[in-house]
């Protein structure tokens, strides 16, 4: 294929680093998780009790997929995290082939290749190509570290080819989405929203019942249950790795056939040319902007509410599963904040997962004040009589008010099955009120974000990281027992957990202030720096 090697050094270099953070982080998940096993199950018979009622718990087979064996580290491990790889594999691979395709198409720079001496499916072999190598690379990383951490090379290999495929099949899904819609941001919605969001519903509504005959054969048509399904550490079945490189390989001779059917910058779908005169509410910044984010708002709430109720489900069995599993009772207790009260300890514990996952939304709204910039629509707004902080406001309203609403909503819907369970309708007033209490640290995030985007919008990454190092020690340092100042050294550390907690209204106010107060000098800076064209 003539060119295809310049294609993949220019895809390289520019996703180079997207797909290096993903790798990193995904692939020392299941060895850290390894680490625990003997803290979280006993040995002996109460070992085999705890896990025993771990799996025949339905809620958790709805979130963590079917269990096989789980009386040895590797299969408790893959059991335990092995589904969520799976699926943030398949979003790394989706979202990096539409990186290196279509989004590249809509930014012109795949016509300016193909203008040289290139094949035509060049460019979309070449992402298709760095999303596979992507995938391996992580399954490599993933099945040495778990030889290093377990025993069984085979079951080290069987997990690392399980992760690399599920990915392989969204790079496929992915490269598929990007031929049919003309935009980059249309495609994602599909890839992740419908597809994998999807597929990953239609897996817990399938793994949750008690195994049946025909629910087992369902499973065997969910791609995210392949490579459970697969077996690692527990007899592997070698063969039900076919079902994803088939999958893979249509997938992909799909994306190239619909290529060579469409225009360079043009989509399968064509976009909708629109009514002859705008609404009145695209009249202003503020309704081009809810034009812009409605879709992600819209997918966000829906998703955000599934996850609550079906996190909400296991509250009304968490006091009866874990009564004689100190382990797991010392692991919620350190999620949520040290308290005693297990019921307590796990709606705190969600809540905190909660919230950084709703800030997540509010970072990608608010990505869009950058991305509007780079691509050269903001200098067109700001021409007009829009000024630069009804424009910035106009993005930056919704990015702080989704992820709020989302948390106080989850905070609300958690304790519903547990309030009919109890028959009181207190338990969700006081779990309301733990979600409000946490609102300040969204507030926080979001106005450092704000203000890296009005002094230094090339540096908006590190809101990235300050996120993710969050998540990493609310999340996993959490378990090995680090210093106090070092759990709470992120934005939600030194909020109260209610009830818990005593409600301490100074660091509430010290939080919502401070964040407050970078979110005005972001705006300051964004009405005084340069905007940025093509």
């Amino acid at each position: 294929m003539t060119g295809f090697g310049a294609a993949f050094r220019l895809a390289y270099r520019r996703s180079r680093m997207f797909y290096l953070w993903w790798v990193l982080s995904l692939s020392v998940i299941l060895p850290m998780t390894v680490t625990k096993y003997h803290d979280l199950v006993p040995e002996g018979q109460s070992g085999q009790l705890v896990l025993a009622q771990l799996s025949g718990n339905p809620t958790m087979r709805a979130m963590l997929g079917p269990a096989f064996d789980l009386s040895n580290p590797g299969g408790f491990t893959f059991w335990r995290v092995g589904t969520f790889i799976a699926a943030a594999v398949g979003m790394m691979a989706a979202l990096g082939v539409i990186r290196a395709t279509r989004a590249e198409e809509e930014e012109g720079r795949v016509e300016l290749v193909r203008a040289g001496a290139v094949s035509a499916a060049a460019p979309l072999a070449a992402g298709i190509a760095l999303g596979l190598l992507a995938c391996l690379v992580l399954g490599l990383a993933s099945g040495a570290m778990m030889i290093a951490a377990t025993p069984g090379v085979a079951g080290a290999a069987a997990t690392g080819l399980g992760l690399a495929l599920t990915g392989a099949v969204f790079v496929g899904v992915g490269a598929v989405f990007a031929q049919v819609f003309p935009s980059a941001r249309t495609a994602r919605v599909w890839s992740l929203g419908i597809v994998l969001g999807g597929l990953y519903l239609a897996r817990a509504m399938v793994d949750a019942p008690v195994s049946t005959p025909t629910l087992d054969a369902w499973r065997w048509a969910m791609p995210l249950d392949w490579a459970a399904l697969a077996r690692p550490y527990a007899s592997e079945r070698w063969w039900v790795f076919l079902l994803p490189l088939g999958l893979t390989a249509i997938l992909v001779a799909l994306a190239f056939w619909l290529e060579s059917l469409r225009d360079v910058g043009a989509g399968l779908r064509a976009a909708s040319s629109g009514v002859a005169t705008a609404s009145p509410s695209l009249s202003g910044a503020v309704g081009l902007s809810w034009r812009l984010v409605r879709v992600s708002v819209i997918g966000w709430t829906i998703g955000i509410v599934i996850s609550a109720i079906g996190m909400g489900a296991l509250s009304t069995t968490v006091d009866s599963a874990f009564t004689d599993q100190p382990q797991i009772l010392d692991m919620l207790r350190k999620l949520g904040g040290g308290t005693d009260v297990i019921r307590n300890a796990f709606f705190q514990a969600m809540l905190g997962i909660m919230a950084t996952i709703v800030t997540i939304a509010g970072i990608m709204l608010l990505s869009r004040l950058r991305s509007e910039e780079t691509d050269g629509h903001s200098e067109v707004m700001l021409s007009t009589a829009t000024t630069r902080w009804r424009y910035a406001l106009s993005l930056l309203v919704p990015a702080v008010l989704l992820p709020v609403v989302l948390l106080v909503a989850t905070g609300a819907l958690l304790p519903v099955l547990q309030s009919q369970q109890d028959g009181s309708p207190t338990v969700i007033g006081t779990v309301t009120k733990a979600a409000l209490v946490l609102t300040p640290g969204i507030v926080l995030v979001l106005g450092f974000a704000m203000l890296l985007l009005g002094w230094r919008p090339r540096w908006y990454g590190l809101v990235w990281v300050v996120l993710g190092w969050s998540i990493l020690v609310s999340w996993i340092l959490a378990l090995w027992n680090p210093p106090d100042w070092l759990l709470k050294l992120q934005p939600w550390g030194y909020l109260p957990h209610l009830p818990s907690d005593p409600m301490r209204w100074g660091a509430f106010s010290i939080e919502l202030a401070l964040g407050l107060g970078m979110v005005a000098v972001g705006l300051l800076g964004y009405r005084r720096r340069d905007i940025a064209g093509r």
